[in-house]
């Protein structure tokens, strides 16, 4: 499982997804002159090209970014306002991608149910997570050895 385990963590690994301005635009509703005028005030930055082209291209980041801020937006903030709450936002999502990218030990499986391993809850338990097919997230304490001989066990 520690192979799918890594392939879920470079499904999360945002940093390889990037678009050029019309793309950007087509999917957030903001005109590329709107987009060009934020990344002249300093709202956000475009991405240099590896490629040597001149055309800008903007990360994922920037698209939840230029996303928050036109929701803000349409809810009637002025831009610097909306850009605030943006900013403000994205270190919530900071936070989500941290625990995406470094929480996860693994999965396995407990009582025909697929968990997460989140890791460890003290020096002696690690917290799981069973995902039942319906139904609300479950958690389960378990010794630290157990928790890991059954993600092992449920490696491919």
């Amino acid at each position: 499982m520690a192979e799918f385990t890594d392939q879920i963590r470079q499904t999360f690994d945002f940093h390889r997804l990037v678009f050029r301005i019309g793309e950007l635009s087509s999917m957030t509703g903001v005109s590329a002159r709107q987009l060009r005028y934020w990344e002249k005030k300093e709202l956000i930055a475009s991405r240099e090209r590896e490629d040597g082209q001149q055309a800008r291209v903007y990360t994922f980041k920037t698209f939840i970014k230029v996303s928050m801020m036109k929701y803000f937006l349409d809810a009637g903030y002025t831009l610097a306002g909306a850009a605030k709450q943006a900013q403000a936002r994205e270190e919530n999502v900071k936070h989500i991608h941290r625990f995406v990218s470094t929480g996860m030990k693994g999965f396995a499986m407990i009582d025909s149910q697929m968990a997460i391993n989140l890791g460890a809850f003290d020096d002696t338990q690690t917290l799981m997570a069973l995902l039942p097919d319906d139904g609300p997230i479950h958690y389960k304490l378990l010794p630290n050895d157990e928790a890991q001989r059954l993600t092992d066990a449920s490696r491919v």
